[in-house]
């Protein structure tokens, strides 16, 4: 389990001197800007916060963002900037639980509930002075990468473009990052790589590139 440390509330954020919440979800990556059906329609607040744990390019995901690398907490990974989807209060932390998994899962509204034995994990921290329950994703140890490098993150996102689900594809996903202000280790020299791959000067233009080979 990853090493944790205390989940703090940006600090101009004065949505801590409200009652203390439920339950939320603790986002970095793609689910701070798409968070999925069953989960959007829950969301009643958002707190900018760091993440507890290093997190970095860590997996390569399943078939919709065509094996993509995505954001996972990973050991070779710092702490980035995310945010606490604060869900309503009728939903129980089971609940939560569920519908974090199945998004996560790609199945969404299909109302199946976490098995053991899923590489796909929902863990928590119950430290937050604003969120009474926070949790989020991590996947198994089987289901990352030990080792990641850029030159082989930038392979894959390039290779993803054309096996992806449109706007799934590791280069969009990194143009989001970074946009969302989230910065790893790995985030500047993977970004290079792929210019360096695809003979591009932009992601913008790497994109583009890479839907024509």
């Amino acid at each position: 389990m990853p090493k944790q440390i205390k989940l703090d509330p940006a600090r101009a954020d004065i949505t801590c001197r409200q009652p203390k919440k439920k339950i939320g979800i603790l986002a970095f990556g793609s689910l701070i800007g798409d968070p999925g059906p069953e989960i959007g329609p829950r969301i009643i607040m958002r707190i900018k916060t760091q993440t507890p744990f290093g997190v970095e390019y860590g997996r390569y995901s399943g078939k919709g963002r065509g094996g993509a690398p995505t954001l996972v907490p990973h050991e070779a990974g710092s702490s980035v900037s995310g945010e606490i989807l604060v869900l309503d209060d009728a939903l129980t932390v089971d609940d939560a639980r569920n519908i974090l998994w199945r998004r996560e899962c790609g199945i969404a509204g299909s109302g199946k509930k976490r098995t053991e034995n899923s590489i796909v994990l929902v863990r928590e921290i119950t430290d937050s002075p604003c969120v009474s329950t926070v949790i989020y994703t991590d996947f198994r140890s089987d289901g990352k990468i030990d080792k990641p490098k850029a030159d082989e993150l930038a392979r894959h996102a390039i290779q993803s473009v054309k096996a992806s689900d449109e706007g799934k594809d590791g280069i969009t996903y990194l143009l989001d990052n970074i946009a969302a202000g989230i910065k790893t280790p790995l985030t500047s020299p993977y970004k290079d790589e792929i210019l360096k791959q695809t003979k591009t000067k932009s992601l913008q233009e790497a994109l583009r590139e890479a839907k024509k080979s």
